[in-house]
């Protein structure tokens, strides 16, 4: 979903956006937040493979390529209730409704096989190019300054970039310098002359294999990752006092 940000025009665009959850304890996360004057979508985005049904409980019940099977959960419930929990803070923190929501799914790999949701179940579901083109269509006029303030206040994961790609997300715990959004530029072939090097937008350049140190989401542990590795940073939003 890398595209939505670029075709969203006005509309308020956040990933991994962390609400608290009164009732349960923790937190919980919405892959992504599309916020417009007369409408918010909550977006889960799953990259499943193989083929899934639902079942009359409805959960997804997805058979896997290798001939794997997993029973998840109602996703559509769950991102209902998590998108329920954003409202209702925003309704105490304002004393005033969010406008009207959406759940929307997107099954992002392209090779998943599957039919249209029934009827019944209180969602969309599209591909990722689907999705795309459903936002370029939206009405992306700005949401309200109130409804901005309350989203802008959950903390976020944050983004780290990779070259060639892909994207890790997670909390970076250990960061030399002062955390600021950075793109890295890296010596490439001249570095077999006079040795790599990393140039961060911020000013710094790296010659070691230093880098954050960062608890990825999904992965056990923390690890360092090199600079050299890292194509751009992107830092979480600071959390407000309700987020």
């Amino acid at each position: 979903m890398k595209l939505t940000k670029a075709v969203a025009g006005d509309a308020l665009v956040l990933e991994g956006i962390r609400i608290p959850d009164p009732e349960e304890g923790g937190r919980r996360e919405i892959d992504m937040v599309i916020a417009t004057k007369n409408e918010i979508l909550f977006v889960e985005q799953k990259h499943w493979s193989g083929s899934f049904t639902i079942t009359s409980e409805g959960r997804f019940f997805q058979r896997r390529k290798n001939g794997g099977t997993l029973m998840h959960k109602d996703i559509v419930a769950w991102t209902c209730r998590k998108g329920d929990l954003l409202c209702d803070l925003h309704e105490r923190r304002t004393d005033s409704s969010a406008p009207p929501s959406r759940v929307v799914l997107v099954f992002s790999n392209k090779n998943l096989e599957w039919d249209p949701l029934p009827d019944e179940v209180p969602a969309e579901a599209y591909d990722e190019l689907g999705f795309i083109e459903m936002v370029e269509k939206m009405d992306k006029s700005p949401p309200d300054s109130e409804l901005k303030e309350t989203l802008l206040g959950f903390g976020t994961w944050d983004a780290i970039h990779l070259n060639g790609g892909k994207t890790l997300h997670g909390d970076i715990l250990k960061y030399p310098f002062e955390k600021t959004d950075c793109t890295i530029k890296h010596s490439g072939i001249l570095g077999l002359i006079a040795g790599p090097k990393s140039t961060l937008s911020t000013g710094q350049e790296i010659t070691d294999q230093s880098g954050p140190l960062v608890a990825v989401v999904g992965e056990d542990g923390q690890r360092i990752i090199p600079f050299a590795n890292i194509a751009k940073i992107e830092f979480s939003n600071p959390r407000s006092e309700w987020g």
